[in-house]
């Protein structure tokens, strides 16, 4: 359970889905933090960060730079640069320990805080305007692909091996279901629907007490995935692995009988390195990568932009479908198009 630890940052934030990350990173600081104070700074500081990761539709276990700018402009503006200092720093050492600790079981490629300079990049001593100019430059808009741009990785990892198939499928069904990548580890084969392509999965996000008509949800396929899907369900998962037959999940490997999110977003990363379309969104100051332009979550969040802004699919509707549990987050996908608004309303009143 979380502790209410004092102070603003502590007992304000509660978390949700992301309760386990915070506890497994509590337990690890009591043992090897020895000011109580520091202690309970770094766990209110990740706590924070993972409450703004729940409310903005952020894997933190796949967060980008980009992401945590998002959190300095529109979770940190209002505090004192002392305070605004402390929470990032909370942030890096939180990744730090997932980078050098082998026993916090998360696999993260790069510290997202790592390009980030407070003074150089924000002035902290002038929060507000630094504020300002960053929403006016749209610094904390999410980044979407068009599927052309996507299109290349589902035939690279294309093949006619099981471990071919089944990468297809999950990049194929990562685009069409806009499911989170722990979401899709855990699908399990008793709730697909093939006749109606319904898959009703829990939310990673959402509580069961505060969202009882989102906590399991349903998201669809498309039918050009049908045959993939029963030929990864028919031949080729059973001969995938030894636990294929005990194993109740749709995704599974050779040495477990549940796919790790981890897992699956690098079939992404790599099927977009080998289809050469793979893009640095960040560098160190070394010129080394820390963050690649498409992942798993990229998939997400450019299928829902799609689904919001090129189909007809009523808004409320993708809502439910992303597990958004408030329509304020499925707006941030909408884009601001006068041309489009414009066809819009004229086919709405001369039709």
């Amino acid at each position: 359970m979380i502790r209410n630890e004092k102070g603003e940052f502590g007992s304000k934030y509660i978390l949700e889905q992301y309760t386990d990350l915070y506890d497994d990173y509590s337990e690890w600081i009591e043992p090897n933090v020895v000011k109580q104070t520091t202690c309970d700074r770094l766990q209110a500081g990740v706590r924070a960060w993972l409450s703004w990761c729940e409310e903005n539709d952020v894997d933190p276990l796949e967060v980008e730079e980009n992401d945590v700018r998002g959190y300095i402009v529109e979770g940190l503006s209002k505090y004192a640069d002392t305070t605004l200092i402390r929470r990032v720093a909370t942030i890096s050492k939180y990744y730090h320990y997932h980078l050098h600790d082998p026993n916090s079981g998360v696999n993260i490629e790069k510290n997202p805080t790592a390009g980030i300079n407070l003074r150089r990049d924000y002035d902290v001593r002038q929060t507000a305007e630094y504020v300002r100019v960053l929403s006016r430059q749209g610094k904390s808009d999410k980044i979407a692909l068009p599927f052309e741009k996507l299109k290349p990785i589902f035939s690279e990892v294309a093949g006619k091996d099981p471990i071919s198939v089944r990468n297809e499928l999950i990049c194929r069904l990562l685009w069409q279901t806009a499911l989170r990548s722990d979401e899709l580890s855990r699908i399990r084969i008793d709730n697909i629907d093939f006749e109606e392509r319904d898959i009703k999965i829990r939310s990673s996000k959402l509580n069961k007490k505060d969202h009882p008509r989102l906590y399991h949800r349903h998201v669809w396929w498309e039918k050009n995935l049908d045959q993939l899907m029963f030929k990864w369900l028919e031949t080729h998962r059973s001969r995938s692995s030894k636990y294929a037959e005990e194993s109740p999940y749709l995704f599974l490997t050779t040495h477990s009988e549940q796919m790790r999110p981890s897992h699956i977003s690098r079939i992404v990363k790599e099927a977009a390195h080998a289809a050469g379309i793979q893009e640095p969104l960040t560098r160190e100051s070394s010129g080394a990568v820390e963050q690649w332009l498409i992942t798993g979550h990229r998939l997400r969040h450019s299928r829902i932009t799609q689904l919001v802004n090129e189909t007809d699919m009523d808004l409320n509707w993708v809502r439910m479908m992303a597990g958004h549990a408030k329509i304020d987050t499925t707006l941030q996908y909408v884009r601001e198009d006068w041309g489009l608004a414009h066809d819009a309303y004229h086919d709405a009143t001369e039709g």
